[in-house]
Parts: C-alpha cells; structure tokens; sequence
C-alpha cells in the first residue's frame, strides 16, 4: 500500500472522528514508556481512538484502507500531560514577569479575577489549551479557580471542549472574594449536564487552594476526587490526612512544607502528586521543589505549569528544570553525607513524570501516559530536522534536553490530529489571539492600567500590587 510524506496528507483526513479510520505511523523512533514494550524503531497503529498496536513491520498486516504515513527520522512519544494549570488565566501570560506569589495574588485574585466575565474565562481557557497542544501536552488538570458563578464554569468546560484537548476540569471557588455560594455543589449540576460517559475528553473534580474537610467530605461522599493545593499553609492538613478521606483519587500540587509524617501519610494514602519545578522558586515561595521527598517516599511524581503570568507554557522546559534540581539536590544531600540519598535521576526519569505521572495524577493512567495498545491515541511526532535537534545522540535525552515545541510536528488526542505539520489544526489561532487581546485590555483596564503601561515599564503591575494581599492566602 502507498506510503505518503506528512507534508502530501489532506488535514481533514485526521481530523474528522471516525471509529473505524486506521491511521498508521511508520518508520519512527518510538519510545513507549511501557516498560513491558521498551523503545522500538517501527511503527503505532491507530484505530479509531486508541492504540491498535506498535511494533515493527505492521505495515504488512494493515487493512487497505489504512492511513500510512513515514515518520522516518521522527521520534514518536506519549502525549505529554500537565498535572496543574489555571487555564482560565490564559489571556494574562506574561504581564508580570517579575511577580513574587503576594504580587501573583494582588494582580489576579485579588484583582483582575473580579472583573471576568464567562466569555473572559472561555477564551482564557481556549488560549491555555491551545499552547498546550501546540506544545505536544495532551491533557491537562485545569485548577478552575475562578469559577465565580455556574455561568463561568459552563464557559470554561465550553471551551475546553471545543479545544479538543483531554482535561481534567477542576472546579473551584475564587480565592478571594465572595463568591462562591454555590460551590461546592454545582459540581452535582456540573456532572449531569456535562459529564455522562466516563468515556470522553473531558472529566470533573473538585478543586481547593487550601484543603478544608467540608470540601473533601463532599468529594467523598459525592464521588469527586478532589485537587489541592497542597503544603504547610494547610492548616488541618494532619486531621485531614489522618481521617481517611484521602486516596488515589486525590492529586496535590506544589507539596512544599510537608513535615515527614505528613509525607509519609500522603504516601500511604495513594494520593498523586505533582511538582512544579519552575513556579516554587520563581514566585519566591522559598527553595527548591521537594523532589527527594516523592523519591523518598516512592511516589511517582507529576509535573506542571501552574500559570503563564510570569512565563510560558512548556513541559520541555519543566522536565529540563525537575531534572536539574533532582540531581543538584541528590548530589548536595550526598556531599552533606545524609543517608539513603536518591539516586540523580536520569533523562527517562524526567519524561516519566511528564507522562507516566501526569496520567496518575489526571487519573487516567488506565488510558493514556504510555504509547499501550489498547490506551487512547494520545501521542506527539517530534521532527528532528530542525538546529536544536540535529545532529542527535541518545533518542529520550533528545526529547528532554534538546526538543521543544518548535519540534511538536504532530499532537494526537483521542486519535484526532490537533496540531499537524507543525500547524494547530481546526483552531483560528488568529482568531483567538484577537479575543484574548480585547479581554486583556478591558482588564486591564478595570485593574487600572492598560498594555501600553505594562509594556512601558514591567514592574507598573507590580507597584499596584505591594500590600494589597494580607497573610491569610497562601499557595
């Protein structure tokens, strides 16, 4: 049967959902991260949504319908999943580079949060879902924290799926303000309306910047796993992992000033957890990310974003720092002479977490982190041909330490290209930015400031922002 080049497929034989349609990726560098398949030189067969098969030669087996496409030369690797991100801030990326997380709280929560509207929400999340994919991410855990009215919550859930992007929906109620009254349980409308199948794109939970035992107890008792933003600010945080209530449908971010009881608590209950290796440390919030402590305690960590106000979106660069702090802090806890010090971690490591972890902590890993015959067709074509990548030595230290998004050829969800010959498809990316644009300035103008200021001098958010937020937020 003929083989055709990437560049000679018609888009919109990718893009339709059709359950039959079989498309075949031949000729890649395939690294699975099965552990039962390793990394294979061959090919990923797609059927419908999911993985039919990989291996080599299955071009020989295929229908003649079959979908064949040379990806010779390219690497092919799960999709990569964010575990924690505030998708509805995405039209704010980069208005405050030099925010510390009191300055984060002023601008957003405590300021420009206030002012969106549903549509302002929707074309935050539309944005965040598009640079996601566009950089090979192919799930996301959306923190919705500022779902301010059932209004706002069905424009984001809205936009997340015209997106086309897998995403946990995390709903909840804004950190500052007083809305929130009809949380948590509109989570109960959120399910019936929206949330039907357990086989779809889209799934919900509850989300809590602090954890509450109210909160957790209406996720037991409604069948809600739940996102924390988990550390030391929690203040009921021994009751709370000492009441049962916590297990494997729990995932929490950050994890800062855990003591070693509580770690060891977080580690027996199940819960996932992911790390944010830029955002700790960026926003001033102290230190490192606690790398040794998930290594510690046998805990297969994810990683995440957070948010773009500060810096971009790209879980290359998050695999890039995780690796470099997990080695500093192993090597300094082993020059210190401490005992039982993890091992430095290697490449494959890194995308472990990025996959493998992002799918425990989505709850999804019965689906999707491993290129699995039988798991979704969520999956990423890296091209080689590019300066960063070529000449290339080791094929997983490629993907960490070289590729970037600019080498996202083809994102794969549920079988359905989404970004193809380096293009996001079915998405007015123009379109989006123009609507982001206007809803941006509108906020900022209500904020009091506006584009032309922030651009003018890059602290202006800032100088607004000193002293607006008390002590009694915390991450």
């Amino acid at each position: 049967m003929p083989v055709m080049q990437r560049s000679e497929v018609p888009v919109a034989d990718l893009t339709s959902p059709e359950p039959d349609r079989r498309i075949l990726l031949t000729g890649g560098f395939v690294i699975t991260m099965d552990p039962g398949i390793g990394d294979v030189t061959g090919d990923v067969l797609i059927v419908g949504d999911r993985i039919r098969a990989v291996g080599r030669g299955l071009a020989a087996g295929t229908s003649p319908d079959t979908l064949v496409i040379d990806v010779t030369g390219a690497i092919v690797i799960p999709g990569l999943i964010d575990s924690h991100v505030h998708a509805w801030s995405g039209a704010l990326r980069g208005i405050a580079p030099d925010a510390d997380f009191w300055q984060y709280m002023s601008i957003t929560h405590g300021g420009i949060a206030a002012f969106m509207r549903p549509e302002d929400i929707a074309i935050g999340q539309r944005i965040t879902a598009a640079q996601a994919i566009n950089g090979g991410v192919t799930t996301i855990i959306d923190n919705s924290h500022n779902s301010r009215s059932p209004e706002h919550s069905d424009a984001a859930i809205s936009a997340l799926r015209a997106a086309g992007i897998r995403a946990v929906h995390a709903v909840g109620a804004p950190t500052m303000g007083s809305e929130a009254a009809h949380l948590p349980q509109d989570l109960l409308r959120l399910r019936d309306t929206y949330f039907c199948s357990d086989d779809q794109l889209l799934s919900l939970r509850l989300f809590e910047a602090t954890a509450t035992p109210e909160g957790w107890q209406f996720a037991a008792d409604n069948g809600f796993g739940i996102v924390t933003e988990m550390g030391g600010h929690n203040t009921d945080l021994d009751r709370l992992l000492a009441s049962g209530l916590a297990g494997p449908d729990h995932t929490y971010n950050h994890c800062g000033g855990l003591t070693a009881e509580q770690w060891a608590r977080v580690a027996d209950s199940g819960a996932a957890v992911n790390l944010v290796p830029r955002s700790d440390s960026y926003y001033c919030l102290g230190g490192f990310i606690p790398a040794l402590q998930v290594n510690r305690h046998g805990i297969q960590e994810g990683i995440s974003s957070d948010n773009e106000l500060n810096y971009g979106h790209d879980l290359f660069t998050e695999m890039r720092v995780l690796l470099t702090i997990q080695r500093g802090l192993s090597s300094q806890a082993s020059f210190a002479g401490e005992q039982d010090v993890p091992r430095p971690y290697g490449v494959r490591d890194v995308l472990r977490a990025a996959t493998v972890g992002g799918a425990i902590n989505a709850g999804l890993g019965s689906r999707t982190g491993t290129l699995t015959p039988g798991k979704k067709a969520d999956l990423v074509v890296l091209d080689l041909d590019s300066v960063p990548t070529s000449p290339s030595g080791s094929l997983v230290g490629t993907v960490v330490n070289f590729a970037g998004a600019a080498n996202v050829d083809a994102v794969f969800v549920d079988g359905i290209a989404r970004k193809w010959a380096g293009r996001l498809t079915d998405t007015d990316y123009c379109a989006l930015v123009s609507a982001a644009e206007n809803s941006r300035e509108r906020l900022l103008l209500q904020y009091g400031t506006s584009l032309a200021e922030v651009r003018a001098g890059t602290n202006i958010l800032i100088h607004q922002a000193d002293g607006a937020v008390g002590d009694s937020v915390r991450p």
